[in-house]
């Protein structure tokens, strides 16, 4: 199985509010089922231990960081434009 991925949507000005906003999606990438479940809403491999498990939600934590970060860019360098 792929696993899913989260990402970073960022507008520097969002049309209505002219404001910058952010969103974090899901990426879905899967094209398998497993349980019933549909792939894409998957955010993880199988993990079949506590450890596997463990490890994947410290993947997701940091990607979700490494996405805090871009975001953290994106705003600033927007602030900036804005001043």
């Amino acid at each position: 199985m792929e696993t899913t991925n989260f990402d970073l949507f960022f507008l520097d000005s969002e049309p209505k509010t002219k404001r910058q906003v952010a969103h974090i999606y899901v990426n879905a990438t899967g094209s398998q089922n497993y349980g019933g479940v549909k792939a894409e809403k998957l955010v993880s491999s199988a993990c079949t231990s506590f450890r596997e498990l463990d490890a994947e939600i410290r993947r997701l934590q940091t990607e979700l960081e490494e996405i805090r970060a871009r975001a953290r860019k994106k705003f600033a360098r927007a602030q900036v434009l804005a001043a």
